[in-house]
């Protein structure tokens, strides 16, 4: 196969000194004035003829070629001999400068490919924002013709009102401000910067403007920010029938595009099931978003689900805030225990679940959204319908496919192995030689009815492995039965000449109680109980009462 080489950059250049004007007034010179040949040529003659002079072509100091002169006669006049020595001297004077004019094109050409390929949109602005140069990421998204949008004002090309001519006439420059553009052509949403460019005088003479996707700058906040689910289908521990159809339908959901509803009782696995859902859908790569709709405070529930506009409300930040649904935007948000919303914010999930789109608090316009919704309650949201305490038609969106997930009484074959799944877990990060249970152990761990499921398991062994002392678990480092309040009418002792218990002990008896008379509903809890609902949550804290998700700083 016939193969072609590139011309070496010497020889490139040495043609064009050949084809150079110059080169041919001096040859013609040459012959007329002073009866003179000149050539030039790539190599130097190895035995050059009587009279031939051989001179250097050199270009910045690197020779490109030679320059021979032969004069009428054998040996040259002074006259020829000059004349030689000026036209060498003026080729490579002219050579220099076609070597530092490509130098200069190919920086050029390095430069544009650079820019043309960065991931993010650029402009270079001249004076009334006319565009000097536009990169191909800038062309597609502002939908322009690079070619023909050279030398136009910015604002004649697109039909939105542009922001970046005030940095010519205020100086003052921008970093990653965002903007959100709704215009007939365009449904833009970028985070755009302006960088002035000034002259020896101060004065602006150009702007670097770059745009970048929003959706790039959330992919990269959530790779930071560690945004992603750990769990996965293979994570989830137990054999059982009841839980292994649970799993079914979960991988099933999973290949859907579908709002899920996981329903079970509190400590089942709810979030567990909705990370491995996502690992498990196309979305897997992007966010994931775990929401406890039940400790978001009152006043701030919507603008932390769908983001606020700069002086929306007083304390707002003034450039505004992006919602959880917009950080979760390509990926899944899981709105765990959905049933605490307000019913205000209920029809504005609705909307956002309907229109795939949320408006931010003091805005009135639209940002759409690509998001998975994933939601989980412990209360019977079918009764609430009924009660008219939760949306008719917010349930139906919610429940498009619903999985059930099993109490952990209702798979005892599994206890064994979720037990020892977490001794080995927390006996490794304590690193406490603890490697087993005795068998009498185990059969109180069976018999247990765990209102608390799995959660109340795992505390239980996280428990007993920091107090046993022995290799092997037995019952009274498990402390399982739990002691409750004295009832109405019984002696100081209970009628049964039991130990007393303290106020401590009592008070978070009867807040477990109340909690789960309540149907973990701890606005209703806090009523039984009379009092508020932020003491509640201190005295869980302090406590360290197992709710569906743990609170922020609870104990285990």
């Amino acid at each position: 196969m016939k193969t072609t080489t590139s011309p070496d950059p010497q020889d490139r250049l040495l043609d064009a000194l050949k084809a150079h004007p110059v080169w041919h007034h001096i040859q013609s010179h040459a012959r007329e004035s002073a009866a003179l040949e000149l050539r030039v040529v790539r190599q130097a003659p190895r035995r050059p003829s009587p009279g031939t002079l051989v001179l250097d072509l050199q270009a910045d100091g690197v020779v490109v070629g030679w320059l021979t002169a032969r004069g009428a006669r054998a040996a040259l006049s002074v006259s020829q001999n000059a004349h030689a020595q000026h036209a060498a001297a003026t080729l490579s004077a002219v050579g220099g400068l076609l070597r530092s004019a490509g130098e200069q094109a190919r920086l050029i050409e390095e430069q544009r490919a650079i820019v043309d390929h960065i991931a993010d949109g650029l402009l270079v602005l001249g004076p009334g924002a006319v565009i000097r140069h536009i990169n191909r990421t800038a062309a597609r998204l502002l939908h322009l013709n690079p070619a023909k949008a050279i030398g136009k004002p910015l604002g004649a090309l697109v039909d939105f009102r542009t922001v970046v001519e005030s940095v010519f006439t205020t100086g003052q420059g921008y970093v990653d401000r965002e903007l959100i553009i709704d215009s007939p052509s365009l449904n833009l949403h970028v985070v755009d910067t302006a960088v002035p460019i000034r002259d020896a005088q101060g004065h602006v003479v150009s702007v670097v403007n770059t745009v970048r996707e929003i959706q790039r700058v959330r992919h990269l906040a959530q790779r930071i920010s560690g945004s992603h689910a750990r769990y996965r289908f293979e994570d989830i521990i137990g054999r059982s029938p009841a839980l292994q159809q649970a799993v079914s339908d979960a991988r099933k959901a999973a290949r859907s595009s579908a709002n899920v509803l996981l329903s079970g009782e509190s400590g089942v696995g709810k979030e567990v099931f909705a990370q491995a859902i996502h690992n498990a859908s196309p979305r897997r790569e992007g966010a994931f978003i775990a929401i406890n709709c039940a400790a978001l405070p009152r006043d701030l529930i919507e603008s932390e689900l769908f983001g606020y506009v700069a002086g929306s409300f007083t304390g707002a930040r003034r450039e505004g805030r992006p919602g959880k649904f917009e950080a979760a935007s390509g990926g899944t948000i899981f709105l765990d225990e959905i049933a605490e919303l307000p019913l205000d914010v209920q029809a504005k999930l609705l909307r956002v679940l309907q229109e795939r789109e949320v408006v931010r608090v003091g805005d009135t316009r639209g940002v759409p959204v690509d998001v998975r919704v994933i939601t989980a309650s412990n209360r019977d949201l079918r009764r609430m319908v009924d009660e008219r305490l939760f949306r008719e038609d917010l349930y139906y969106r919610c429940r498009v496919i619903e999985v059930a997930l099993p109490p952990l009484r209702q798979r005892a074959q599994d206890i064994p192995l979720l037990a020892h799944h977490f001794l080995a877990k927390y006996a490794g990060l304590l690193d406490k030689p603890v490697f087993g249970f005795t068998e009498a152990a185990l059969q109180a761990l069976q018999a247990h009815d765990w209102p608390g499921n799995v959660r109340e398991l795992e505390n239980a062994i996280e428990r007993a492995v920091n107090l046993s002392e022995q290799a092997e678990i037995d019952v009274p480092v498990l402390d399982l039965p739990r002691r409750h309040p004295t009832p109405p009418g019984a002696g100081a002792d209970g009628g049964t000449g039991a130990q007393p218990l303290t106020l401590a002990e009592a008070e978070h008896a009867a807040i477990e109680a109340a909690i789960r008379h309540a149907g973990y509903n701890l606005t209703q809890a806090s009523r039984l109980l009379g009092i508020s609902k932020p003491t509640i949550y201190a005295k869980i804290r302090r406590y360290g009462i197992a709710l569906e998700r743990p609170l922020p700083g609870a104990a285990r």
